[in-house]
């Protein structure tokens, strides 16, 4: 109790149960006890030469993390199978109920804690509740004589309308579902595996099958139909994956400006020049989209855009990322790709290209050639009909598309 005291201050519930302990202690005790309470609200601690000490300098006089034994600097970089060290994996799940939301919130706020952006805000969590608790349940103590490899979390607000149910009464086992489909995050210059929080890698054989059609008829609808096979699906959703992992670490440089010859941007440089000043608001929703096209994959659909932002993301996937991908693949020799079956459409981008898409005007973003072709003021964008293709309104859903689950929540 003292402790949640001390982190987060005396809220409703912690003062009752303060004044509860208070009563069932001795007299000695229960005094002790409230006057610790009062040193814990007041925010200073009186040292033995009786002058006040405030917590910020109790802290300050804290070992630094590398006098902890922060051996993160020394972390390295290389598969599990080169590494000669043990490498432990610690998977945590945690269901907090919010008895005191006023609380809560100012312990987030006292801690640095900034709310996401309204628009990315669902209807009943306007505050960012959930974004609270994350942050303050945020494992961040290292170990000694130990470098963190990958950090990964996400939270959900469990809804009974959604058919949520808590861990104990969940119909479902929670390890198959928590973390589904996220990716591990890496250094700065990642490794990417397809291997998932808990351990499942896609079946691209299953998701896509090929049909078994192998006759020689010359209008055979078998043959004749391009399919997305399942080659062309790993390598594509290994390529959104990497995307998505690179993205979520430019997070690191906040609100801060691209900038085209600076090697500490990953994803965000490779965007239209007119989406370099983007807030970070912004690029945490680009980094979604990411994971959102590569979970289309997951659940054996063909990842057609739904909005611009989409077609950003898997136009440059198909024309950049999916390529230098599969020259990655091989490589390295990628046993479980190579066990995928083989077929005439493997690695078709172009085609992927012309069957995925409805239409090609999001690559005029890309040539300076047509700057300013975003504005729907502009005369190519009125001549090609082209609508308001302005980063702001990358997000909104086409016409005829289902929206995405807005509450489907965010890497961390």
């Amino acid at each position: 109790m003292l402790t949640t005291i001390a982190a987060e201050g005396l809220g409703q519930w912690t003062a009752a149960r303060a004044t509860a302990i208070a009563a069932e202690l001795p007299d000695a005790p229960a005094a002790s006890f409230r006057k610790v309470v009062e040193h814990l609200q007041a925010g200073v601690w009186p040292t033995p030469e009786t002058t006040a000490v405030s917590w910020k300098e109790v802290l300050a006089a804290s070992p630094s993390e590398e006098e902890a034994g922060n051996d993160e600097h020394t972390t390295p970089e290389d598969r599990l199978s080169d590494l000669t060290a043990p490498v432990v994996r610690i998977v945590q799940l945690r269901e907090f109920y919010v008895h005191d939301r006023e609380q809560l919130l100012r312990a987030a706020h006292a801690q640095g804690f900034e709310p996401a952006p309204e628009t990315e805000r669902s209807d009943y969590d306007q505050e960012d509740l959930v974004g609270a608790v994350m942050h303050l349940a945020d494992p961040l103590d290292s170990v000694p004589g130990a470098g963190t490899i990958a950090e990964q979390s996400s939270a959900k607000w469990l809804r009974v309308d959604d058919g949520d149910e808590v861990i104990d009464w969940s119909a479902q086992p929670i390890k198959e579902s928590f973390h589904s489909g996220f990716r591990l995050r890496r250094g700065p210059d990642p490794v990417h595996t397809k291997e998932a929080v808990w351990g499942t890698v896609p079946d691209f054989a299953k998701l896509f099958p090929l049909t078994d059609c192998d006759c020689d008829k010359e209008e055979c609808p078998d043959c004749e139909s391009w399919t997305l096979t399942p080659r062309t699906a790993d390598i594509l959703h290994s390529a959104l994956s990497m995307m998505a992992d690179e993205a979520y670490d430019d997070m690191e440089n906040g609100d801060r400006p691209v900038t085209g010859m600076d090697d500490a941007w990953m994803f965000f440089g490779a965007l239209p020049r007119f989406t370099w000043k983007m807030p970070v608001g912004w690029r945490r929703l680009m980094a979604r989209t990411c994971d959102d096209l590569a979970g289309d994959l997951e659940a054996g659909h063909q990842p057609h855009p739904r909005c611009l932002a989409e077609e950003v993301v898997l136009m440059l996937a198909l024309k950049n990322e999916a390529q230098a991908h599969w020259e990655m693949v091989q490589d390295r020799d990628d046993e479980a790709h190579e066990a995928l079956p083989k077929h005439r459409d493997d690695y078709d981008w172009d085609f992927c290209l012309e069957i995925l898409f409805e239409d090609h005007d999001v690559m005029l973003l890309f040539d300076p050639r047509f700057d300013g072709v975003e504005d729907p003021d502009s005369e190519l964008n009125r001549l090609q009909a082209m609508g308001d293709m302005r980063p702001q309104g990358w997000f909104n859903t086409f016409a005829g598309k289902d929206q995405r689950d807005p509450d489907r929540g965010f890497r961390c």
